[in-house]
């Protein structure tokens, strides 16, 4: 395509709204502070500390802006388990049919780590365990079926 011809490309097909990862805001504005445990706010902090005492890659002054947006919008919110149920910042172990068992801690979204089972507050799985207690059954929905669980501790 030759310069007088990519000026006639409609707008419709540019991203020129997208911010650049080099752009000062690294993540889109929230609409409000979103919750964190206070070991996930300092797990950020250790994190964004390490990054500002180093002499930090490219990657890594991107990483420590995101870090400083998030630390900026979250609201540390203290686990509290209320008469056995399963809430915020909650380590809930649930069995299904096979007698599998799976230990998961409901956290905000900015502290999700899969490799240590911390899935969000906002997953459709602690959607399905929120209230429940010990004893308790809660289907999940996945894409590849839904499966029942038991809810066998709550901590």
């Amino acid at each position: 395509m030759s310069s007088s011809r990519a000026a006639d490309v409609s707008k419709a097909f540019t991203n020129e709204d997208t911010p650049t990862p080099d752009d000062a805001d690294a993540l889109p504005a929230r609409r409000g502070s979103l919750p964190i445990t206070p070991a996930g706010y300092a797990r950020l902090r250790e994190e964004l500390t390490a990054l500002t005492q180093a002499n930090a890659s490219v990657v890594g002054v991107r990483r420590a802006r995101v870090l400083v947006q998030i630390l900026q919008s979250v609201d540390v919110v203290e686990p509290k388990i209320v008469n056995g149920r399963v809430g915020f910042g909650a380590r809930v172990t649930i069995e299904d049919e096979h007698g599998q068992l799976v230990v998961y801690e409901l956290v905000g979204p900015d502290e999700v780590d899969l490799a240590v089972r911390r899935i969000s507050i906002a997953s459709p799985v602690a959607q399905a365990l929120l209230g429940k207690r010990a004893g308790d059954r809660a289907v999940i929905r996945r894409p590849k079926g839904d499966v029942e669980v038991t809810v066998r501790s709550v901590s």
